[in-house]
């Protein structure tokens, strides 16, 4: 099997045999990294199972092509709900979180997560839309109690990079008593090949449309309802302390206007002019939004 260094990512070949039942202590012979191989990885062939969710397939399957050079099994699933099952079920090593999720959002599954102690350590990575790059900053130590975050306009380059870094917390750099093995065999490389796949994955993904040109006429009010939760959820993300306060006092448009204004000029913008909808799909978003805050606050409506 093939087993990669959580540290320098280099890929070795290892006899599965050696890891029968607990863990094996090695040492990469790249970076001198020492870790631990636990027999349920070694049963994965030294793989990462990562569990993407998002609630598009296109947007599964562009990921699932930018990963696919790494030693990760991906796992797919469109809701918030179900995500939050999944990790119970699978026990993923990372998980990948849209902020926008139908059912729950992203970050009501991470607060879940956190609050279950079967699922506290689970490595996430909330993926953030940011529909306006230069406004939104914030430390991820702040995202609902997420690992990291990443922008999804960052994930043919950052991502494959961050599920390492978040695995490779289990990585012992000092040991007390020393690796049980070293390995040492040369790393399996990407063939040109499977290089220029990925390479042609990342630009499928860096150029996907924001929107398809769909004719029927209920995709395109699913497509308004989640594009009015992506942007919203970009305020949850990234305004969090004046979404608590505005859903405490009352007043949406003191703490939170010009976001509130902002985001309607985007979605209006992505819109198609000629197709009017029966319900204010952003005006429905932001109400779920503040309704959700005040339930988690224990704030009665009124």
């Amino acid at each position: 099997m093939f087993i990669s260094c959580p540290l320098c990512r280099t890929r070795f070949r290892f006899d599965e045999q050696k890891v029968r039942s607990g863990s094996i202590k090695l040492r990469c012979s790249k970076c001198s990294a020492i870790f631990r191989l636990s027999a349920e990885k070694g049963e994965r062939g030294g793989r990462l199972a990562v569990l993407l969710a998002h609630e598009s397939v296109e947007f599964c399957a562009a990921v699932e092509k930018v990963l696919a050079a790494e030693p990760f099994d991906l796992i797919s699933c469109h809701d918030g709900k179900e995500a939050l099952d999944l990790v119970s079920t699978l026990k993923p090593d990372v998980v990948l979180l849209n902020v926008a999720l139908p059912t729950m959002y992203g970050f009501q599954v991470c607060e879940a997560l956190r609050a279950n102690p079967d699922t506290i350590d689970t490595k996430i990575i909330l993926l953030a839309a940011i529909y306006d790059k230069t406004k939104y900053k914030r430390s991820p130590q702040s995202l609902y109690g997420a690992d990291d975050y990443i922008e999804q306009h960052h994930i043919p380059d950052a991502l494959a990079a961050m599920i390492y870094r978040l695995a490779a917390n289990t990585v012992e750099i000092a040991a007390d008593s020393p690796p049980e093995a070293t390995v040492e065999t040369s790393p399996d490389r990407l063939t040109a090949s499977e290089a220029e796949k990925q390479e042609i994955a990342r630009k499928e993904l860096m150029n996907r449309p924001q929107a398809e040109n769909q004719d029927a006429r209920e995709v395109l009010y699913r497509a308004a309802r989640q594009l009015a939760r992506s942007i919203v959820s970009d305020i949850s993300l990234y305004r969090e302390s004046e979404l608590e306060e505005a859903a405490k006092n009352g007043d949406i448009e003191h703490y939170l206007g010009l976001e509130i204004r902002d985001g309607r000029a985007i979605y209006e913008s992505r819109m198609p002019e000629f197709l009017s909808f029966p319900v204010d799909f952003y005006a429905e978003a932001v109400a779920e939004l503040i309704s959700q805050k005040k339930k988690e606050m224990g704030i009665n409506e009124g």
